[in-house]
């Protein structure tokens, strides 16, 4: 079975219900949730989902929110050497450095995100989520 590790976007488009890309992000979900998939998430990333939809609702919605989610993905860890890894890398983006290097570490088959452009550098297979989808459609 695949491990992908997801990336904050994809839960961001589910929980605020953001146009087009809220279905093909439930569907990754739901494939999840239905067992085609290990799905896992960094914990930095479960903190700055938080913080986000606090903002734009409350902090019980938020966490009403991310309790469901972590019914079908695991969170994992952010250890030291992801931070040293991420600051050491050709990533532009540090946070996107974390997630890889955690992906990685954690032998994710596939980093999932709309900003696949932002992985460049990743040795972990990046793809968008349609691109997941049709994984289970062949």
């Amino acid at each position: 079975m695949k491990k992908v590790f997801i990336d904050s976007d994809i839960i961001l488009d589910i929980a605020t219900g953001r146009e087009p890309f809220f279905i093909d992000s439930t569907a990754v979900l739901s494939l999840i949730e239905n067992g085609y998939a290990i799905g896992v998430i960094s914990a930095n990333s479960i903190t700055n989902i938080y913080y986000i939809l606090r903002k734009i609702s409350t902090s019980e919605k938020a966490k009403k929110f991310i309790k469901t989610i972590l019914k079908c993905i695991s969170i994992i860890s952010v250890e030291h050497q992801d931070i040293q890894n991420a600051l050491e890398s050709k990533f532009k983006d540090f946070e996107d450095g974390v997630q890889h290097f955690c992906a990685k570490r954690n032998r994710c088959d596939y980093i999932v995100t709309r900003h696949v452009k932002d992985y460049v550098f990743s040795d972990v297979e990046v793809i968008e989520p349609k691109e997941f989808i049709l994984l289970f459609k062949r």
